[in-house]
């Protein structure tokens, strides 16, 4: 019986959240100019990365309510990939280990989200915030990890020092961050007080397995 649980973060962990980013801006340009879309969809990534709104480009531009843009980005079956290794790494973690992950985020995005990623077939539990009613920090969502598992031992991976660590650090939880390389959605911040620190740094999956 495992009696050991690898809980994963999903957005900028597992995967890069700037490509479900640019999947939803090809997305949305597939929508609004189905015959000629990559020229809007380089647009909108250059206005992203000038720091502009987007999505006030695209309420002006085409008339179109900012309603149905969101719906759009947010419920779309997102191109996004595993970080490399990562399939390998948790497909063989999972003979010891129960998986599971702990995420922020709307039901329907995060769980196309798993699903693009192939990861429903191997986690044990999954966690998502507006499905339970609280996000990260909150220590319900690791409560109800270890309410499912029931294991002895937990350990977490994550990539954001402001939510990610602070909750499982005071459950007796091992932490381990994934070190940002500067394409993060949100950046990393580590001059914070102590107990929002993890244990363990990492810069790529394949050092996971030295620091378990």
């Amino acid at each position: 019986m495992k009696n050991k649980a690898l809980v994963l973060d999903l957005d900028d962990t597992l995967y890069a959240e700037i490509d479900f980013l640019y999947s939803g801006y090809k997305h949305i340009s597939m929508r609004l100019e189905p015959e000629n879309w990559k020229p809007l969809l380089d647009h909108l990534v250059k206005l992203y990365h000038r720091g502009e709104n987007t999505f006030k480009y695209l309420t002006d531009k085409y008339q179109i309510e900012l309603s149905i843009l969101l719906e759009w980005y947010r419920y779309h079956s997102p191109d996004i990939k595993l970080f490399k290794h990562t399939w390998e790494i948790l497909n063989n973690l999972r003979k010891d280990y129960k998986l599971a992950v702990i995420t922020d985020g709307r039901s329907i995005t995060q769980r196309n989200k798993l699903k693009a990623l192939n990861l429903e077939e191997i986690l044990d539990f999954v966690v998502i915030s507006e499905e339970i009613g609280s996000e990260k920090p909150d220590p319900r969502n690791f409560l109800a990890v270890q309410d499912a598992l029931q294991c002895q031992k937990y350990i977490y991976i994550g990539d954001n020092p402001q939510k990610d660590f602070v909750s499982p650090n005071k459950l007796g939880w091992e932490t381990i961050c994934l070190r940002d390389k500067g394409d993060n959605i949100h950046k990393q911040d580590f001059n914070i007080h102590s107990e929002f620190l993890p244990h363990f740094y990492i810069s790529e999956w394949t050092e996971l397995i030295a620091v378990l």
